[in-house]
């Protein structure tokens, strides 16, 4: 958070991805912000990546969005398709996947399609 906030504060303006990346083996879950800026046209030639670990089995960080506003979005993202619970977003309903999904995230490496009816 500080680091994001130090970001913020000298031209970093928006986050332009938020995404996660599944470690079922070490039991943890990557969150990769990559951040960038509009009106700083000399900081906008970079894309810096921040990025951080939370447990596989409960997955929890704190929300970047009062620092980036564009990072609601991809967090919504990133809580369908890989469950992970941003703290400070506010509840919504789901982005990506339908309100009566049934199953765990699709993006995590353990995930299991169901078979309707078919012998596979």
């Amino acid at each position: 958070m500080e680091i994001a906030q130090k970001l913020n504060s000298i031209g970093f303006d928006h986050v332009k991805s938020v995404t996660g990346v599944d470690y079922p083996e070490e039991k943890k879950i990557d969150i990769v912000y990559h951040v960038s800026a509009f009106e700083n046209t000399e900081l906008a030639k970079f894309i810096l990546e921040l990025k951080t670990s939370v447990d596989r089995f409960d997955p929890r960080i704190k929300s970047l969005i009062k620092i980036w506003p564009s990072a609601e979005y991809p967090e919504r993202e990133t809580t369908d398709l890989m469950g992970v619970t941003f703290d400070g977003q506010p509840p919504k309903e789901r982005l990506m996947l339908l309100e009566n999904f049934e199953g765990g995230p699709p993006l995590r490496k353990d995930f299991k399609l169901k078979t309707e009816g078919i012998d596979a």
